[in-house]
């Protein structure tokens, strides 16, 4: 076996440790409903069972479940599982082992199974794309491909996508229908889209049905935004330490015009996007504010882009949109980060270019900037940013490892109950969290934070059944509640 997965594999065994005598499932509260992580391979749910696992922190997937998805052996010797993938053997020794069933970090499938694999807390589900296409019928009915999308057309009829993968290219045609996902692996967000929202350079994974039509579009890539903290020869730092070098094949530009990394400077904001199965530099969106470039002796220019409310939004919220500039019927519209593409604004006074965008669901994003075009005449204005940035939350929080269980016996008269949350792109709002015990409304005398809730009580509470309600929300306004009851027996 070669030497990269079995450090891969020792690392796991060292994280993991001995296997505990309790686990705790991640949940995801909606109403009363308490739902289990889901898991998605290659952009299909699969029917989980057992469900991943939140342990201490840790997120556990079952080995088994996802090896035999992909259409890899599964066997067993004692501690150790054996797997092949084309001429490799990885073995895995030293998972955690919970009712019978082995469960490994998303680590080992991203290193040792050259797969990609995020948490998605939007949707609280694990998502892993794998190059290694599963055979079975539970993740591609009708088989798969995957690789570097190298063109796309539009405007041919039917649309087409290009993908190549080592020494193999193939181009498919693509129905009206088509299901895309469009995922950014580092924010761990997935939003649906459509083949307009497919960049060039990106990896995708490809399904199709039994008809052998494609079905679904995944589309992967990564992400990193910062200001630029220096440069060297053909490369640039940002102030999170990453270097980043371009290729032949990258994008570069600066305020919306072409450009050379050279021309980026030190302050500049910028936005990389990265082919999240080379490591290549795709695209790189540099800004600048206006005072910090050349002014041209004529031409339209922007002179601001500002937006409100600037609280984070949930699905329905509508932002309005003002970008002020040259005046004289231009044509005007903007972006939202990499996520929402050119959106339209209509000149309702002179100069003054107005319009609103209403959140839909699914779309969820942090802390992205507004970038405004302007063109008047035929002539482009200089790219502005927003100064402020905005954050999009469009599913509910998650109430996760809650104590005492739900149906437990305890013998203290006064346990503690508590539950802890996990957030989605934006955190949890500590003013909205409640805690009821039997209906009487106890917030007041808890802890509180953007992580948990825990009350102890003051005074001894009666034998009997208790009742327990935890509201929550985040600062978007999405609501959970968990509803829970265990029996104080003295």
């Amino acid at each position: 076996m070669p030497n990269r997965a079995i450090a891969v594999l020792a690392a796991a065994a060292l994280l993991l440790g001995a296997a505990p005598k309790k686990h705790a499932t991640a949940h995801k509260s909606v109403g009363k409903q308490v739902l289990p992580i889901a898991l998605i391979l290659n952009g299909s749910r699969l029917s989980v069972n057992p469900a991943p696992i939140n342990y201490r922190g840790r997120l556990l997937v079952p080995v088994r479940r996802i090896l035999t998805s992909l259409g890899l052996d599964f066997d067993r010797q004692g501690s150790t599982v054996v797997t092949h993938v084309g001429a490799e053997t990885i073995a895995v020794t030293g998972g955690i082992e919970i009712k019978n069933t082995l469960y490994a970090p998303l680590r080992f499938f991203t290193e040792a199974l050259k797969a990609q694999a995020v948490f998605n807390r939007q949707t609280n589900s694990v998502e892993i794309l794998s190059t290694l296409v599963g055979q079975t019928g539970d993740g591609n009915e009708g088989g798969g491909m995957s690789g570097t999308l190298t063109a796309i057309d539009t405007n041919s009829d039917p649309q087409t996508v290009t993908i190549s993968h080592n020494a193999s290219v193939r181009t498919l045609s693509i129905r009206t229908n088509v299901n895309v996902i469009v995922q950014d692996v580092n924010t761990g967000t997935s939003n649906p889209g459509t083949l307009q929202d497919v960049h060039v350079g990106d990896y995708a994974e490809v399904h199709f049905d039994r008809g052998g039509s494609v079905k679904q579009i995944v589309d992967a890539y990564g992400s990193r935004t910062g200001k630029v903290a220096g440069y060297g020869a053909g490369s640039i730092v940002l102030d999170d330490g990453h270097v980043i070098v371009p290729s032949r094949a990258t994008t570069i530009t600066l305020n919306g015009a072409t450009a050379t990394i050279d021309k980026i400077a030190v302050g500049d904001s910028v936005m990389v996007r990265y082919n999240i199965d080379s490591s290549e530099t795709r695209e790189i969106i540099a800004t600048r504010p206006s005072a910090g470039l050349p002014r041209p002796q004529s031409g339209p220019a922007i002179s601001s882009i500002a937006f409100s409310p600037q609280h984070p939004l949930k699905a329905g919220d509508v932002m309005d949109v003002t970008l002020n500039g040259t005046a004289g019927g231009g044509v005007a519209h903007y972006d939202i980060g990499p996520y929402v593409r050119n959106v339209g604004l209509h000149e309702s006074s002179p100069g003054v270019y107005t319009g609103s965008y209403t959140v839909k669901r699914n779309e969820n994003f942090a802390d992205a900037p507004l970038f405004g075009h302007l063109t008047v005449d035929g002539t482009d204005a200089p790219v502005t940013e927003s100064s402020a940035t905005l954050s999009v939350a469009t599913e509910p929080p998650g109430i996760v490892d809650s104590a005492p269980d739900n149906g437990d016996t305890v013998n203290n008269v006064r346990p503690a109950v508590y539950a802890t949350f996990v957030a989605g792109t934006v955190p949890v709002n500590v003013s909205s969290e409640r805690i009821l015990i039997n209906g009487h409304d106890v917030t007041s005398s808890s802890v509180r934070s953007a992580r948990f809730i825990e009350y102890i009580p003051g005074v001894d509470i009666p034998a009997g059944p208790v009742r327990v309600s935890i509201e929550i929300a985040d600062q978007a306004g999405n609501r959970a509640v968990k509803t829970w009851a265990f029996t104080v027996k003295p």
